[in-house]
């Protein structure tokens, strides 16, 4: 049952990283109210992966999942960081 639980958060914050990216990728160059939203639903994922972290410890830390998802995390946010010093450079 906690495996299953496990396996249900990851998948939420995966999504949750996943419509970040998707956010990111569709305010590049254009609209830097889709990256602040991006950068929210970050947040969030970054919030889920931690309350996950805390609930599941080192099982959830080893789990690829939670890796892939943290790791996504990250990458999207420096994409974002970097999509908002280009908008500020272009402006």
């Amino acid at each position: 049952m906690a495996k299953q639980n496990l396996h249900e958060q990851l998948q939420q914050a995966s999504k949750q990283v996943q419509e970040a990216q998707e956010s990111a990728r569709m305010g590049q160059g254009s609209d830097p109210k889709l990256l602040e939203q991006a950068e929210q639903q970050l947040q969030q994922a970054d919030q889920q992966l931690q309350a996950i972290q805390d609930q599941s410890g080192r099982e959830a830390t080893e789990n690829p999942q939670f890796q892939q998802a943290y790791e996504q995390l990250h990458d999207t946010r420096q994409q974002v960081q970097e999509a908002q010093q280009n908008n500020n450079d272009v402006l």
